[in-house]
């Protein structure tokens, strides 16, 4: 059973180490809105950086494709070289 497109934001946070990990996913109802809540979140200091991204398909195995359209601010290395463009 497909879902269609779902849309987010990702953030990522500074453990006490000073690594990057994740931290809070915001569903988004589209990309404007993911793109604004990831910048928003970093701009604001609440993370070190933030990806907005949209999950294609996927069922109820998670079978779908993720795509990565947008980063903020620090994000991991798989994060940003997941960006089409």
């Amino acid at each position: 059973m497909s879902v269609g497109d779902r849309y987010g934001a990702q953030t990522f946070v500074l453990d006490r180490k000073g690594q990057l990990g994740e931290g809070r996913t915001y569903a988004c109802k589209d990309a404007d809105e993911a793109r604004r809540i990831a910048s928003a979140r970093v701009a604001g200091g609440y993370a070190a950086g933030a990806a907005a991204f949209m999950r294609r398909g996927g069922g109820e195995f998670d079978e779908g494709e993720t795509v990565t359209f947008e980063v903020y601010g620090a994000v991991p290395p798989g994060v940003e070289d997941a960006v089409p463009f």
